[in-house]
C-alpha cells in the first residue's frame, strides 16, 4: 500500500526491497496500525515534512511501521538473525508482502502469540513502556484514552492502582485488563479524583484541565498524539513544556523511539503472559485505509492490524 502523494493510499506492485548490510528481509504476516501511519500518509501536521518525511510528497512511499513475520534473507553484517526466524518489531514500509528492517529493531516472536498479536505490539507497547518508566512505581494513575492501543498496554504495565477513562461500552475491557476504577467520559469527563500521575494518550484536552486531576506534586505524561492544528500539531505539547517551568507539578511530553532493549523487555513479558496484546479488528491489506480511518476515529478497542 503506497502513498505516492500526500493524502492518497493505493495498492501497487513494487520490487522486493533490497537490503543494507545491517538489515533483514521479512515476509510480512501482519502489520500494526497506529496514528503515526496516518500522519505519514497525510503529511499533516506540515512541520513533519521539514524533518525528513518529504516536502512535497512522502519520501517513504510504502505505508506502515510495525510488523511481524519471517526472516527471508539477511544482510552481510547481520549476526542476530537467520533465515526462517519469526520476529516482530519496527520496519518502515510494513504494509507490504516484504519489508526491510534493521536487525537491532526486531525481537523474536513469542510462540504463544499469533502474528496479529505480535504486530500489535511495537509502537504502542514501547510508548506505554517508556511512559510507565517515566511515571515510576507505586503511583495512583489516571489513564485518559485507556481503551486504545497504548492505553491497553499502559493498564497492564503500570505499577500501581489505575483508573481508566473511556466510554462506558469499553468499561468491561479495561477492568479485565486490570483497571481498578472506570470513568465514563461521556457522562463525567475525567471524574473528580486526584492522582499521582495522569497519562494522556492521544488526547485533546486543555493541559490545565488535566492538571486539575493531579496531586500538588503529581506528574502529567502526554503520550504521542498531535493537536488539531495543521502547522506543527504540537501546540498543546509546547504549552505543557512552557508551563512546566512555572508550576510545582511535572508536565512531561513523551515521544518514544523504539530500541532493541525495549523490544527484548516486551518479548520477555509477552512470553511470560504478563502482557497480552488486545486485538480489535484485522483488515486485509487492500483495506488498509479503512483500518487507519477506524483507528483515527477513536473507535478501536485495543489494536487493529492488517494482513497481506
Amino acid at each position: 500500500m503506497v502513498h505516492s502523494s500526500y493524502g492518497r493510499l493505493e495498492q501497487a506492485e513494487l520490487p522486493v526491497p533490497s537490503l543494507k548490510d545491517d538489515q533483514v528481509l521479512i515476509r510480512v504476516r501482519a502489520a500494526g496500525v497506529d496514528p503515526g501511519v496516518f500522519y505519514r500518509m497525510t503529511g499533516i501536521p506540515y512541520m513533519m515534512r521539514l524533518f525528513g518525511f518529504g516536502l512535497t510528497r512522502p519520501k517513504q512511499p510504502i505505508a506502515g511501521g510495525d510488523v511481524a513475520g519471517v526472516v527471508e534473507k539477511i544482510g552481510e553484517k547481520v549476526t542476530r538473525w537467520k533465515v526462517g526466524d519469526e520476529v516482530f518489531g519496527a520496519a518502515v514500509g510494513g504494509f507490504a508482502e516484504f519489508v526491510a528492517a534493521k536487525e537491532s529493531l526486531l525481537a523474536r516472536k513469542p510462540a504463544e502469540l499469533s502474528w496479529e498479536q505480535a504486530a500489535a505490539v511495537p509502537t504502542s507497547a514501547v510508548t506505554a513502556l517508556r511512559g510507565v518508566r517515566e511515571a515510576g512505581p507505586g503511583k495512583r494513575a489516571l489513564i485518559v484514552g485507556a481503551a486504545g492501543g497504548i492505553g491497553t498496554f499502559l493498564i497492564q504495565l503500570h505499577d500501581g492502582e489505575v483508573t481508566a477513562v473511556c466510554s462506558g461500552g469499553k468499561a468491561a475491557l479495561v477492568r479485565r485488563l486490570g483497571a481498578a476504577h472506570v470513568v465514563d467520559y461521556t457522562k463525567d469527563d475525567l471524574g473528580t479524583g486526584t492522582y499521582d500521575v495522569v497519562y494522556d494518550v492521544f488526547g485533546s484536552r486543555n493541559v490545565n484541565v488535566l492538571r486539575k486531576r493531579l496531586t500538588p506534586n503529581g506528574k502529567l505524561i502526554i503520550l504521542g498524539g498531535m493537536s488539531k492544528g495543521k502547522l506543527t500539531g504540537l501546540g498543546r505539547q509546547f504549552r505543557a513544556i512552557g508551563l512546566n517551568l512555572f508550576v510545582k507539578q511535572q508536565l512531561k511530553v513523551l515521544i518514544a523511539f523504539p530500541s532493541q532493549a525495549d523490544f527484548e523487555d516486551l518479548r520477555e513479558r509477552l512470553a511470560a503472559g504478563a502482557l497480552v496484546p488486545v486485538l480489535d479488528r484485522t483488515y486485509p491489506l487492500s483495506e488498509a485505509k479503512q483500518a487507519i480511518d477506524h483507528v483515527m476515529a477513536g473507535r478501536a478497542r485495543g489494536k487493529s492490524v492488517v494482513t497481506p
